[in-house]
């Protein structure tokens, strides 16, 4: 038995393959390009080591394509064949793993939250609940997770600026804006390496409506930095070409699209969801993405019947609803019969709101406004089921928004741009909006008035 950089005890065959291990969380906390070469080191210096294997595994899901989840499941093998002398900690992890190759993201966090609560040092499992929490919809629980185990950390210690930006990120997605721009800069200044301190900032300024603020952080961060990073990059110039896209400069946004976040090889989801969503908020302004849309479709066409997060299949609707509309409609059919054939997380999230969603997505991109609305409204309030951000999930709002007016139903539109403008009042496009809604209504005085709440 050995001891971890937090003294944690670990089952391997020595020490050296736990710091090696230690390295390795680290370049995964840090989103490091060289995350898979320090676990294969870790592994190189014990075969047999139970947390390594289980953290394969988790790389595997945490990839989100169903063709590696058989990869998964051998790790899991490999780590349940050592598992007969290990502590209860790393018991838990392989208990997580198990959850997680049956899809089950809620038994994969009642794994992790056994394990910070014996053990609230455990940096990869409070990571791991930042991600299953995030992609269930739980914002509270994104918060408390890190909450749960904050007293026991301190600066002293080694990961606590990680600890940090989770905890600033959980404040941001519960409104605790303050606390979390300076934990965020926090954490930053602790280590510029760490992207999710980037990130949790970022949502600040977003939420915020701080536009010259997010793109002066951004800059600074991203654009001039970062360069160790993997494809999160992306999302953090997925960022950037939102405050672009709140400023009204889509020339620019479309130039960040094509210069620095699509990338032709990638199939990682995130990635995809960054692009669709990109290009659909891009279409609703009024500017037209081309092509872009057909390259898309080309990548998501041959993954309708994953389904394993909904937030995930929300987004891949996007481009099958422009450029496929035939694919659209296959995946709704695999929707259906997954519902049907399936009990687990992505199931019962489908049942409830994402199966509708995707439909109200595939509606408006085929032109049916009407039918958007009839089927997005009735489940708004549920949205944050899918997961994501808040940031992520405005998408869905401005659907719903567009879609009202599209329709020619400008009292549900006023509606829903009144409650837009109340949450962000600062938001220059919103007001523009709802300036257009009430001339549409021949509410000329009211439609001055949000104009001049639009001017800078």
């Amino acid at each position: 038995m050995f001891r971890d950089a937090l003294g944690l005890e670990v089952t391997a065959a020595s020490q050296a393959a736990v710091d090696a291990f230690d390295k390795t969380i680290t370049a995964y906390l840090d989103f490091a390009n060289d995350t898979g070469a320090r676990l294969k080191e870790a592994l190189t210096l014990d075969p047999a080591f139970v947390l390594a294997h289980c953290f394969k595994g988790y790389l595997f899901h945490l990839m989100g394509a169903k063709a590696l989840v058989p990869r998964a499941v051998k790790e899991l093998e490999l780590a349940q064949a050592g598992a007969a002398h290990i502590t209860a900690r790393e018991q838990c992890h392989v208990r997580a793993l198990a959850a997680w190759c049956q899809l089950d993201l809620q038994g994969a966090t009642a794994a992790w939250e056994a394990a910070i609560r014996d053990n609230p040092r455990d940096l990869l499992a409070v990571k791991m609940l930042h991600f299953t929490h995030f992609y269930m919809g739980d914002s509270q629980s994104l918060r408390d997770s890190v909450g749960r185990v904050w007293p026991a950390w301190h600066e002293a210690m080694p990961g606590y600026g990680y600890m940090l930006s989770m905890r600033a990120f959980g404040l941001e997605e519960t409104g605790a804006y303050d606390e979390a721009l300076r934990l965020g800069l926090r954490a930053y200044e602790i280590n510029p390496n760490d992207a999710w301190a980037v990130h949790a900032v970022a949502h600040v300024h977003d939420m915020r409506d701080q536009r010259v603020e997010g793109l002066a952080w951004l800059d600074q961060t991203v654009v001039s930095g970062g360069t160790q990073w993997h494809n999160f990059r992306y999302h953090l110039l997925w960022h950037k070409a939102l405050v672009l896209h709140e400023m009204e400069r889509y020339g620019d946004v479309l130039a960040l699209y094509d210069s620095a976040i699509w990338d032709a090889k990638s199939d990682e989801y995130l990635d995809l969801a960054n692009n669709t969503s990109l290009l659909l908020r891009l279409e609703m302004a009024g500017i037209g993405a081309g092509e872009r849309w057909q390259a898309l479709a080309a990548k998501v066409q041959g993954r309708k019947d994953e389904h394993l997060l909904a937030f995930v299949d929300t987004h891949f609707m996007m481009p099958l609803g422009v450029a496929a509309p035939d694919h659209a409609a296959q995946f709704l059919e695999s929707i259906d019969a997954y519902m049907d054939g399936a009990d687990d997380t992505y199931a019962s999230v489908a049942k409830a709101v994402s199966r509708d969603l995707c439909a109200a997505v595939r509606a408006y991109q085929a032109g049916h406004h009407d039918a958007c609305v009839e089927l997005l409204e009735p489940v708004r309030a549920l949205v944050h089921l899918i997961g994501g951000s808040h940031a992520q999930r405005d998408v869905f709002t401005e659907i719903l928004i567009e879609a009202a007016i599209k329709a020619g139903r400008h009292t549900l539109a006023r509606s829903l741009l009144y409650e837009r403008v109340s949450a962000r009042p600062k938001n220059a496009r919103a007001w523009k909006r709802l300036a257009y809604v009430l001339r549409q209504l021949g509410d000329v005085d009211a439609a001055m008035s949000a104009m001049r709440h639009a001017a800078p």
